[in-house]
């Protein structure tokens, strides 16, 4: 995994600051998702907690995403690098967390019959990213 593909330290020392303070500051939802499957940039953000004198175990448990990000029917492109990039698609099934790892996971349906299984931070909703950049959908 590149360095691009974490999150920025300072968002994580910022969300430390926030958690400590009552601060309103919230992670993007692929931020969130991707601190769930994680382990490296968790343990960065258990390092600010502790400094700030929280117990990183209460954060985490309290912070995870209460229910699925997408939902079938719902229009998406892949936004990660690799072979779908930029590819548009419907979410066909949402695929429950396994046990333990809370991360949901998303059957998309393509354009041109094909489909694939994506994590939530590896997908954006079509119509946000039409309307910054102004791209259509079909």
């Amino acid at each position: 995994m590149t360095d691009a593909d974490h999150l920025k330290n300072l968002r994580l020392l910022n969300l430390s600051k926030a958690v400590t303070s009552g601060a309103g500051f919230r992670l993007h939802d692929w931020e969130q998702e991707h601190l769930t499957v994680c382990a490296e940039c968790r343990g960065v953000l258990h390092v600010f907690l502790r400094q700030f004198g929280i117990r990183p175990e209460n954060f985490i448990s309290a912070s995870r995403p209460t229910g699925p990000r997408f939902k079938v029917g719902d229009r998406v492109t892949v936004v990660t690098p690799g072979i779908h990039r930029d590819k548009h698609g419907i979410v066909v099934e949402t695929i429950q967390p396994k046990a333990g790892d809370f991360v949901y996971r998303y059957r998309v349906r393509f354009q041109d019959g094909s489909s694939g299984s994506f994590f939530g931070f590896e997908l954006g909703m079509a119509d946000n990213l039409n309307a910054v950049s102004g791209t259509a959908c079909a």
